[in-house]
């Protein structure tokens, strides 16, 4: 279920409408047309390659080169410069295997060990609602899809394209997780599927203006509370999950549960500190499996403001 297009999408001009948004739509369909023609490993690795080569030249690169100064000082040059080039394959990678996913999974090549689907028993196993957490880490669109085939179906709050062409051909792509994109519908939406005891999935790794400051790669950094909120509203189990990149379109999905911080007294103030603590824990998840692989995550965007 999703909201209407004028509730999430930004007002488009006449010119955007009729020329720019058919044309990225164009573009973007021919090179999924492009790279589902080719088998997932090869699609892939041509994915990584073109990305890894073009995207070091790109402006974007001057912002993951400042925010890995920023977070991670005790780099040198050189080894910035290699993460940069991995983030831009590991994109490239993800872009390849995005028209593959439903066969990737078919095939085996996206597994989970049995410790991982038994954190997704365990969990439901009370009939409580799951809130499922993750970032932009590998390929971090298998997590909702992988779950789904194991038997736990998610509804994923998204930010959609300002393009709506585009964004139907991302949707279809992703067509095995409801989707909902972010606006007050959306808000809506993600508290009946809680209510109703269901699974919501969000990616938590993006700055949110409208959030709380909390640590993050040792910085502070705006953060969205939503999950530490539903999960002391509806008493659901929050739930990290991620994807380890094994080879080229092979993965394997990890889940661990985020033990949230419970207030110590019924007053508004500890509230807000047990969500505070809560939300700092979440990061703290996020932050162990980017300084693991720094290199699957997406350094471009501006997590810490204009720095």
């Amino acid at each position: 279920m999703s909201a209407p297009a004028s509730e999430h999408l930004v007002a488009r001009t006449p010119l955007q409408d009729r020329l720019t948004d058919p044309m990225q739509a164009v573009a973007l369909w021919l090179g999924v047309a492009v790279f589902r023609a080719m088998p997932p490993h090869v699609a892939s690795s041509v994915g990584a390659w073109l990305a890894r080569t073009i995207g070091p030249l790109l402006p974007h690169s001057n912002r993951a080169r400042r925010n890995l100064r920023h977070v991670m000082p005790e780099l040198s040059e050189a080894e910035i410069a290699r993460i940069v080039r991995g983030t831009w394959a590991n994109h490239g990678h993800v872009f390849g295997e995005m028209p593959h996913v439903k066969r990737m999974i078919a095939n085996g090549d996206v597994f989970a060990q049995d410790d991982a689907v038994q954190v997704l028993r365990d969990a439901k196993a009370d009939g409580r609602p799951i809130v499922f957490l993750g970032g932009h880490l590998a390929n971090f669109e298998l997590w909702g899809a992988m779950t789904a085939s194991l038997g736990f179906p998610i509804t994923a709050i998204y930010r959609a394209p300002n393009n709506p062409r585009a964004d139907h051909i991302w949707r279809r792509l992703r067509g095995s997780v409801d989707l909902v994109p972010k606006s007050p519908a959306g808000a809506r939406r993600a508290l009946q599927v809680l209510a109703q005891r269901g699974n919501l999935a969000l990616l938590i790794d993006q700055k949110f203006n409208e959030g709380i400051e909390v640590p993050f790669m040792g910085k502070p950094a705006m953060t969205t509370p939503a999950p530490a909120l539903f999960a002391s509203r509806f008493k659901a189990t929050i739930i990290f999950g991620w994807s380890e990149r094994v080879g080229p379109a092979r993965y394997q999905v990890f889940a661990e549960v985020v033990e949230p911080v419970l207030p110590t007294e019924k007053t508004t103030r500890a509230r807000n500190a047990a969500i505070l603590a809560t939300t700092e824990r979440i990061n703290q998840h996020l932050e162990r499996r980017v300084r693991e692989r720094p290199a699957d995550w997406f350094w471009m965007h501006r997590r810490w403001g204009k720095i």
